[in-house]
């Protein structure tokens, strides 16, 4: 098997964003491209992101600091942007991770101009927006919108001000909160990563004069953007190329290649907003709303499929015959189980199950005209024995006929997908050749590239090194 960073050829900035609604698999080719980068920055979001890396059969998890953290012994720096907004305890509890695992974090810079997360934003944040009940956004309930929308009116707090003491209880006390209380449970921690802090746009600005590989690792999803997703269902932060290269202080020209990641032939949506080729339609979504949460254990004794329990981590055999028999079934909200359990489509951060469904290209196209045309497809591995899989090429809507995404929230919700289908496929994890991968995928992958998109390579796998090079 090939590693990504064939991809990467003479390239200097690069970066990794997703092209669907978060959850595609960035963590994979993140830490692939950590791997060849001098430097590894994110520039959105906060601890509501969340992405998985395998290495060696071993998971890590990471919800603020780059996947390049596992590289810092060779001397790679890891950045965490402007864009950002940092909970300090989130991050400090990350650093306590690190700690027990034995891996340094020497080269971890932090962003002087990144806000923070308050007690008050996670509280709020809880308050209105994590409920997906009654047409709510399903947050992950972290603060982020309440951090940004503080930082937009400008009366955030940034990681600096927590260094100048009359500053920030002056800041806090604006806010009316007691600024006794917020200090003295901010000062620990921000003693903590004091030594981290830089005026990172100029560091950064530095590696690029110095000529260092740089690795943007981008955050949620386009179509969960402020700017250009499927508003007010969406994320705080602009993670479309744009809003990760101006959370770390460049501009999205002084990318080289933006590779968009693309779950394939699958796709998955966390919490409210429409979903056009969503299994199981309403019915599903309110499943997946549903509070307490529905979770991999309460789905897996359903539908009874053994597993064992070892502290966080669950094992079960992803090709039970019990998953196979909901992927195949007629029943389109059983068909949404099967998938979920067959990829263990989870969050990393809040464990609720992901809404599931087809890929959809319509969407997709919309995406590579705002992050460009270079794609990688992830979790094909996932539909290894379906009997079939299908992909979305257009909506019905009112009986018109369109090949046209709207983020408008009533127009996608009358979206009804067509389809096309193409017959399953075998175990994919032995192909190394794009000639020799199954007929139908092949095909699917053609009528994908006809949309004008650039397919560089096919995950075959969780591993780094499970891929086919296009």
């Amino acid at each position: 098997m090939k590693s990504l960073t064939s991809l990467l050829e003479d390239e200097q900035i690069v970066a990794v964003v997703c092209n669907q609604w978060g959850d595609t698999g960035k963590g994979k080719v993140s830490d692939a491209f950590a791997e060849w980068a001098d430097v590894i920055a994110r520039g959105t979001g906060g601890n509501n992101a969340g992405h998985t890396v395998v290495i060696g059969g071993k998971k890590y998890i990471f919800h603020l600091i780059p996947s390049g953290i596992l590289y810092d012994s060779a001397g790679k720096v890891n950045l965490l942007g402007n864009g950002m907004v940092i909970d300090l305890k989130c991050l400090c509890e990350e650093l306590d991770d690190l700690d027990r695992l034995k891996l340094p974090y020497n080269n971890l810079i932090i962003s002087g101009d990144a806000h923070v997360i308050m007690p008050h934003h996670v509280s709020s944040d809880k308050a209105k927006n994590a409920s997906q009940k009654n047409g709510g956004v399903g947050s992950t309930g972290r603060g982020i919108g309440p951090a940004y929308e503080q930082k937009i009116s400008r009366r955030g707090i940034m990681i600096r001000d927590l260094y100048d003491g009359d500053c920030l209880a002056e800041k806090i006390r604006k806010l009316g909160i007691n600024p006794d209380d917020s200090i003295s449970a901010l000062d620990p921690l921000a003693k903590r990563i004091k030594p981290f802090v830089r005026d990172t746009i100029s560091e950064v600005h530095k590696y690029v004069r110095q000529g260092k590989r740089i690795s943007l690792e981008g955050a949620q999803g386009l179509l969960l953007s402020i700017e250009f997703g499927t508003y007010p269902y969406v994320t705080s932060s602009d993670c479309s190329i744009n809003g990760t290269a101006s959370g770390v202080g460049i501009s999205a020209a002084m990318v080289d290649r933006t590779f968009g990641i693309v779950k394939f032939p699958f796709m998955t949506r966390v919490g409210g907003g429409p979903f056009p080729t969503e299994f199981g339609g309403e019915e599903s979504e309110k499943y997946c709303a549903n509070e307490p949460p529905h979770s991999i254990i309460t789905e897996l004794e359903e539908f009874k499929i053994p597993y064992a329990k070892n502290g966080k981590s669950i094992k079960y055999d992803h090709d039970h015959p019990n998953i196979f028999d909901l992927i195949n079934s007629e029943d389109g909200f059983k068909q949404g189980i099967g998938v979920r359990l067959k990829g263990e489509e989870y969050g990393a951060t809040t464990g609720r199950p992901r809404r599931t469904g087809w890929t959809d290209l319509v969407a997709l196209k919309y995406a590579l005209g705002i992050n460009g045309p270079d794609i990688i497809l992830t979790k094909a591995d996932v539909l290894s024995g379906a009997e079939q899989f299908k992909l979305c090429e257009g909506y019905n809507i009112e009986g018109k006929h369109t090949g046209v995404f709207s983020r408008d929230y009533d127009v996608l919700r009358k979206a009804k997908p067509t389809f096309k289908t193409y017959k399953g496929y075998g175990d994919l994890s032995g192909i190394e050749h794009s000639k020799d991968l199954p007929e139908s995928l092949a095909q699917a992958v053609s009528d994908l590239e006809s949309l004008g998109a650039n397919v560089r390579a096919i995950s075959t796998g969780p591993d780094r090194y499970q891929n086919v090079l296009m």
